[in-house]
């Protein structure tokens, strides 16, 4: 059902059509009265054609005590601490205006095309509004009007700046879309492409719900009462509209979840703050805090029970989407006031902290602070430069560090001092372990100088996506990715040239998937997919069949131990397609010699029988004689064939091994020696104590000597037994469990971990046998058998490892 615009400003505002006829000079700047200074100012909140009623808290003038005033009074003081410290440096006003003729910004308010690309409407680039920066100047000349930005001094108050401003903020004011269903369904017959008015709208929902009412609503909170009645009512007018979408669902998105929820929320409070308005300022920060809470449907969007964030029902996205930063903000500024967090919101977001930490490499060559590739999404398709989410981890530690003390809260204090200590490897904060997040299909496991992880997903999680023509290539990538960081800078800057049929880690039928932008973003077929983690070693288990095509099946498990050894194992291999099948070992930056066999390698080469592979810090033993086949050279890239990156095209030194499966009916398995120089690789490789106990496609089983280790997956429902000898003087020793299960057994600590990573049983059994010849394992006492039932975690933790001593 189609209604008027007038008909849902109505609704929004709760009032009957003739109150709110009564509203529309206001609305348009006519007829307005004088900005109050105690009381709220009325203000009017239209939404798009798809959200029809707004919060009901934002309709009237009202009278504020003053214990509320105070508080919004310090909220309001801190957020333009906030904004304005997160500004542009100001040194690029003078090229923006020539300050003494102002004759690059137009006499209409416009900069000239060259500048500013105004495209609008359909022909408007979807993602990344290019029109946005015409706002984003404002705002940085705004905030050096305001005083607070470094080398800024000669802009504080400074009339001509003010004139400039008030002129380019008119000018979008007076091209601001007059169709409200053209904030979500542009391109449709409710906004047609031919845009008779010329009005600024994209295609894209965010750029109008989101991106520019921010920058706007940012704007005017620091020109404050110096905007003209007029300005002031397009100010809220473009905040009102945007706070007005919740509750009501978004044409392709839905109703507002995760960041986005928390973006609007923002956009509510600095409406809220200009207007004096403590009902919105109540319900936005409201929205807020229900939004910072644990979310425990499987591929909700927020803060998981494991830490990791998700984004688009079910995409792995701590790296992206500015959730971290935006409760940052609000939380700061609201620190100490009644609008401040509860007990349950502060314990969500340490938990986002928690699992954060793990998730975070330094680039050890310039110092900068990264996401790990696998939680940042389509966003692999920007380079550095472009200062996307692929530049830094954008998050302001100083910040972290002042809401963690307010809250008391060591996570939150933790992960900014150890982030903020320099490290002279991958490894910021020098964390050491193994984390599997469950409900993501994701582990983590870093060493002394190294950080690598390993990137799954499940019928319960998505790959990746392909949005905005961002990431169209991006299919393979949760195919069991692992990524391993040393120096840090072995995979920045190389999606553009790099094949996206050899990701880091994968095991793929090479070629025989199309890859394009419709068939980038997948479910999982199998359900079998998990991990299980004692924090110290961890084992990942993926059953894989391709979702597109149904022409590839595997079996992985990856194997991390102590001393930075990490064992591969795959089985179950299965192809119906003629292409290729390889298991990829890593594809990155070419870095010095490359090793096999004990030679250097001059040029690209395949191998038939290979023992021995050793590149960049990262060695790798075969067991077995592989079929390996390594290329390296420069590869060139465009950057703008897979997202929006207007960089130019990118020639990169790459460096790339994979082993190929010459019989799928065999299986194969391979260690990895990460952060090891070429001498120490040689002697780790030669002393290796982890031997094979089982690898087919219903067990894999090692046993790592050593540090009297047993890992296992047991891949069948009715699971099955392995038996091993510790060594030539101990009994055998028999493990049997009844269902498909995960499995670490320390011998010398007693204890058995386990977990489900099909995540659908609520109980196991583990029976330990040891042989008749042959001593015990210590403590094992008189019995030659021992049972251990272990009752799973279900629903919220579902997944998760939990451990019985015997």
């Amino acid at each position: 059902m189609k209604l008027n615009p007038t008909f849902f400003a109505a609704l929004l505002l709760n009032t009957p059509l003739t109150s709110f006829a009564a509203l529309l000079p206001d609305l348009h700047g006519r007829n307005s009265p004088s900005k109050p200074t105690t009381t709220a100012r009325t203000t009017s909140h239209a939404a798009s054609s798809a959200s029809s009623a707004p919060p009901a808290a934002t309709s009237s003038a009202q009278s504020i005590d003053a214990i509320t005033s105070q508080d919004m009074q310090t909220i309001h003081e801190r957020r333009l601490t906030t904004i304005i410290g997160a500004l542009a440096s100001p040194n690029s006003i003078p090229a923006w205006l020539l300050v003494d003729r102002l004759s690059t910004l137009g006499a209409d308010g416009k900069w000239p095309d060259s500048e500013v690309d105004y495209t609008t409407g359909c022909a408007a680039r979807r993602a990344n509004w290019p029109a946005q920066t015409h706002w984003q100047r404002i705002l940085v000349m705004a905030g050096a009007w305001h005083g607070g930005i470094p080398s800024g001094n000669q802009y504080v108050k400074n009339d001509t700046l003010h004139a400039a401003v008030s002129l380019a903020m008119d000018y979008w004011f007076g091209r601001d879309l007059t169709n409200l269903a053209c904030l979500d369904l542009g391109g449709t017959s409710a906004c047609p492409c031919d845009n008779a008015d010329n009005s600024l709208w994209n295609t894209n929902w965010y750029s109008n719900i989101i991106l520019i009412p921010g920058l706007a609503g940012q704007t005017c909170l620091i020109l404050n009462d110096t905007l003209t009645t007029t300005q002031l009512s397009h100010c809220t007018q473009m905040t009102g509209r945007s706070y007005g979408t919740f509750d009501h669902q978004i044409n392709g998105v839905g109703y507002l979840t995760g960041a986005n929820t928390l973006d609007v929320a923002k956009i509510g409070i600095d409406d809220s703050l200009l207007n004096l308005n403590v009902s919105m300022l109540t319900d936005a920060y409201g929205r807020v805090h229900s939004e910072l809470s644990i979310k425990t449907q499987v591929r909700a969007d927020g803060i998981r029970p494991d830490g990791s964030f998700g984004q688009h029902n079910g995409i792995l996205y701590n790296g992206n989407y500015g959730y971290v930063n935006d409760i940052l903000d609000l939380e700061v500024a609201a620190a100490g006031t009644q609008f401040a967090a509860g007990a349950d919101s502060r314990t969500a977001f340490a938990t986002l902290f928690s699992g954060n930490k793990w998730m975070i490499y330094r680039n050890t060559l310039t110092g900068v602070l990264h996401w790990d590739f696998s939680v940042l999404g389509r966003f692999i398709s920007f380079p550095v430069i472009d200062n996307q989410a692929t530049g830094s981890i954008k998050i302001n530690l100083t910040e972290v560090t002042q809401l963690g003390i307010g809250w008391s809260s060591s996570p939150l204090t933790s992960f900014a001092s150890s982030l903020s200590k320099g490290s002279d490897s991958a490894n910021a904060g020098n964390l050491l372990g193994n984390n599997m997040f469950y409900d993501n299909d994701y582990m983590v496991h870093r060493g002394r100088n190294y950080v690598s992880t390993l990137k799954m997903y499940s019928s319960r999680t998505r790959n990746t996506e392909c949005t905005n023509l961002q990431n169209p290539f991006g299919f393979h990538l949760s195919d069991g990715v692992l990524y391993t960081y040393l120096r840090g800078n072995e995979y920045e800057d190389i999606s553009a040239a790099w094949d996206w049929n050899l990701i880091p880690g994968i095991t793929v039928d090479y070629g025989a998937t199309p890859l394009n932008c419709d068939g980038t973003a997948a479910s999982g077929i199998e359900d079998f997919v998990g991990g299980v983690s004692t924090g110290r070693v961890g084992v990942a288990a993926m059953r894989y069949t391709n979702p597109n095509t149904t022409a590839l099946h595997w079996q992985k498990a990856w194997f991390f131990l102590q001393d930075d050894v990490q064992h591969v194992m795959v089985s179950g291999v299965a192809s119906s397609s003629d292409a290729p099948v390889y298991s990829v070992l890593d594809q990155r930056l070419h870095n010095g010699p490359i090793m096999v066999d004990g030679l250097a390698q001059r040029q690209s080469m395949d191998f038939t029988t290979a023992l021995a592979l050793w590149h960049g810090d990262v060695g790798y033993s075969f067991p077995k004689l592989a079929s390996l086949s390594v290329q390296f050279g420069n590869k060139t890239g465009n950057w703008s064939s897979i997202g929006i990156s207007t960089q130019p095209a990118s020639t990169i030194d790459l460096f790339a091994a994979w082993i190929q499966h010459t019989s799928l009916n065999t299986s194969i398995e391979y260690t990895t020696f990460p952060g090891t120089t070429y001498s120490t690789f040689n002697s780790k490789r030669s002393q290796l104590r982890v031997h094979t106990i089982r690898n087919d496609q219903n067990i894999s089983a090692i046993f790592d000597q050593k540090h009297n280790t047993v890992m296992a997956i047991f891949w069948n429902s009715v699971g099955g037994s392995v038996t091993f000898t510790p060594a030539s003087n101990c009994a055998s020793l028999t493990i049997a469990a009844n269902s498909n299960i995960a499995l670490i057994y320390d011998l010398d600590e007693k204890k058995v971990t386990v977990s489900d990573p099909s995540q659908n049983l609520t109980s196991a059994q583990v029976t330990l046998t040891t042989g008749t010849q042959g001593q015990k394992p210590m403590g094992w006492g008189s019995s030659r058998s021992k049972t251990l039932k272990f009752q799973l975690p279900t629903n919220t933790t579902a997944g998760k490892s939990v451990a019985l001593w015997l």
